[in-house]
């Protein structure tokens, strides 16, 4: 290693020499000498020594000695137009006390190998000053790197900044101004010792208690401990107490206690941990390329829907679920449901995220093409709460699926802060500017109720989400530019979309394709279908069929021998189709919606579990009304007046009598209905209708032909 002049380095073991911090004045390698000058913090006046070079370098190769640094005080480093003007000119005064010493190219070797160097002493006499000047401006030359800055005058460190002083028994502080003379004022008292005591204690039994508490309060609990009797004196004395007023009480509990404590102590870990604390980096440090990290999270929309069935039914607020990719800032999957935070619900966002987009917005009549939200990709790590995926179903469905699944702590809503900030994107954007929003809560006194002003369904408000998360993912975020260098390079414009995408075609991601079949398969809900002869049957009216050919097969057994279970995966998102397997040995297979459940298209569960409890209060408030009421009692009037005909007819003979000639009787029924007198105007119109009628009758019977009868065969 080279030893250079002004370099410092830790010495040791050099020619019993003390240890310490050395800097190198000077270098004479023709007579194999340097000179080294001790660097200490104390005001004793110290000498350059000297030592052989070559020895000097030994020692640096055995690792004795080392190189070391020292740094310069603060009011050294500054620019020279910011030094004031009485501050250059003591600074060019001393410099000029040593100018012709430190110019001299022997004087270092003179000073080290005489105890009392002629030449500073004669300078000295010159200058007529005495030589201890002359070597205190040396030792400041010395020690900090041999400049004219080295010499500026060290106000800075003047005054005891930080110490603790003795107070006197004067008053300290500003009076109190009084514009009326005629008023007098109380001096006060100066805070004492034991007053700082007693202050320090206070703070800790009553501010410190991980709440913010008003320093008033504070002071006012204190006065009422620690001083009641001085308090109860003064009282009774009729004069002003002697305790630390309010001013006095402010400065000195903020000067006893950090205000790094101060901060920690007046609330709770949590909320300091999310949004007091100093932010030791930013969220996409550990993440480097799309992919690496997925966060998950739900909140509750701030607007109220209402039913598809009806829309003056208020269902409630629905339930937003958000997928962001970390990195690039891109939403890749979302879902809203009327279902509560829950795994059943957080699945559902995961099976969005993980395909394809084309079809999911198709649904509600918005048709993009897949390159606009290119996002059906697995994830290699999901960051998601506590709530939803601390499940055994979370652990046997996602976790070998994702690979990697990462739960965040209770009450740190920052360890997500990428997806919940969209949350609040999404809110400003368009949830707040919603019929029925609650605005966050922000509640003015005479607003009307919003489930009162609510008229937008959950498909409606989906529909918006959906444009609003593609507006999203193509608008700049200044942050994504430093990122990376790939934007610049392909002179992009900072979006996530564009971000995502340039990724993607570099293969610099970590984002994994599966087969939408098997994602479904894993994470859909699992139900239990029946096959029936209708098709197979889902709750009590929803019927799906599929392309088998052997389909109408099993409809023809199940209409003969009774239907049976199988297993199923729903989509709580769209009822028009589910994923059923139809033999123990195989796969999962696509079933959609029969025509005769059309009713059901495209329709949310809530949608169908809203259907279900209509029906069911239908049927249950089905009474009897007043017309139904009328109808029965005329039914119970005809029939006691046939009774009551029957009895005044004459009693026949027998049984028999009562059905003999039956159908000759209802032929002459026929015949007296069809010839009654009130349907025909004219009497002659009746004698002509008979004729007709006996004239019909004689041509059939003229047209009947006799067949020839067959012999009976004598054998039998």
């Amino acid at each position: 290693m080279q030893v250079e002049v002004n370099s410092v380095w830790q010495v040791s073991s050099l020619d019993g020499n003390a240890d310490g911090l050395y800097r190198v004045l000077a270098i004479y390698s023709e007579i194999d000498l340097l000179i080294l000058f001790r660097i200490t913090e104390d005001k004793k006046l110290e000498r350059p020594i000297s030592a052989p070079l070559s020895s000097y370098i030994d020692l640096v190769n055995k690792k004795s000695i080392t190189m070391s640094e020292y740094e310069l005080p603060a009011y050294l480093n500054c620019k020279e137009e910011d030094i004031p003007k009485t501050q250059l000119l003591k600074r060019d005064n001393s410099y000029q006390l040593i100018f012709d010493l430190v110019s001299l190219p022997d004087f270092l070797l003179d000073i080290t190998t005489n105890n009392r160097s002629k030449l500073v002493v004669a300078h000295a006499d010159r200058q007529k000053t005495y030589v201890q000047k002359i070597y205190r401006a040396l030792n400041l030359y010395w020690k900090y790197g041999q400049e004219p800055n080295a010499l500026l005058p060290a106000y800075k460190l003047s005054g005891g900044l930080g110490k603790v002083r003795t107070a006197g028994k004067v008053k300290r502080g500003r009076p109190v101004q009084i514009s009326t003379p005629t008023f007098s004022v109380f001096e006060g008292v100066n805070t004492e010792e034991h007053d700082k005591a007693i202050i320090l204690k206070a703070m800790k039994k009553f501010a410190l208690k991980g709440r913010k508490v008003p320093f008033t309060k504070v002071y006012d609990q204190m006065l009422k401990e620690y001083y009641s009797d001085e308090l109860l004196s003064a009282e009774s004395e009729q004069r002003e107490p002697i305790v630390p007023n309010y001013r006095s009480f402010l400065y000195w509990a903020r000067k006893l206690i950090p205000q790094n404590e101060l901060i920690r102590k007046q609330t709770n870990k949590g909320d300091f941990e999310r949004n007091r604390r100093g932010l030791i980096g930013s969220a996409t440090d550990h993440t480097e390329v799309p992919g690496s990290c997925f966060e998950l999270d739900a909140t509750v929309l701030d607007v109220h829907i209402v039913s598809e069935f009806q829309r003056n039914h208020v269902l409630g607020r629905p339930t937003l679920y958000c997928v962001v990719d970390k990195e690039s800032r891109m939403i890749v999957g979302l879902h809203v449901s009327m279902e509560y935070a829950s795994w059943r619900a957080g699945r559902q966002a995961l099976v969005n995220s993980f395909t394809s987009k084309k079809q999911y917005c198709e649904r509600f009549g918005i048709t993009i093409e897949e390159a606009e939200w290119p996002c059906n990709h697995i994830p290699q790590r999901l960051l998601c709460d506590r709530g939803e995926f601390i499940c055994k179903d979370a652990e046997q469905l996602a976790v070998p699926l994702i690979g990697h699944l990462s739960i965040a702590p209770p009450y740190r809503a920052d360890w997500k802060g990428i997806v919940e900030r969209r949350f609040k994107i999404l809110n400003d954007t368009l949830v707040h500017q919603l019929m029925g929003t609650t605005r966050g809560r922000h509640y003015i006194r005479g607003d009307r109720d919003p489930r009162l002003e609510a008229a937008l369904t959950l498909n409606e408000v989906t529909k918006m989400l959906i444009d609003a998360v593609l507006e999203h993912n193509s608008a700049i975020f200044e942050s994504l530019a430093a990122q990376s260098t790939l934007l610049v390079e392909s002179d992009l414009k900072p979006t996530p979309l564009n971000y995502w995408m340039i990724h993607l075609h570099k293969h610099r991601h970590a984002l994994i394709k599966a087969n939408e079949a098997d994602i479904r398969a894993r994470l859909l809900p699992s139900v239990t279908v029946s096959m029936t002869s209708k098709g197979i049957r889902l709750n009590k009216d929803m019927y799906y069929q599929c392309e088998r050919e052997e389909f109408d097969t099993w409809k023809t057994i199940a209409r003969n021998t009774g239907s049976w279970k199988l297993e199923a995966r729903i989509d709580q998102d769209n009822s028009s189709f589910i994923y059923v397997r139809l033999q123990s040995d195989e796969n999962f297979t696509r079933c959609e919606l029969m025509k005769r459940s059309s009713i059901f298209e495209e329709r949310h569960a809530a949608d169908v579990v809203f259907f279900e409890d209509w029906k069911k209060l239908q049927i249950k408030n089905d009474k009897p009304g007043k017309a139904s009421l009328e109808r029965y009692d005329r039914k119970n009037e005809t029939i006691k007046n046939a009774k009551e005909s029957l009895k005044s007819e004459l009693p026949l003979a027998s049984k028999v009598e009562r059905t003999k000639d039956m159908k000759e009787r209802r032929r002459q029924m026929i015949l007296d209905n069809r010839l009654a007198p009130d349907d025909f105007e004219h009497p002659g119109e009746l004698s002509n209708t008979i004729a007709e009628i006996s004239n019909g009758a004689g041509n059939r019977k003229k047209k009947v032909i006799s067949l020839l009868k067959r012999k009976r065969d004598e054998k039998l």
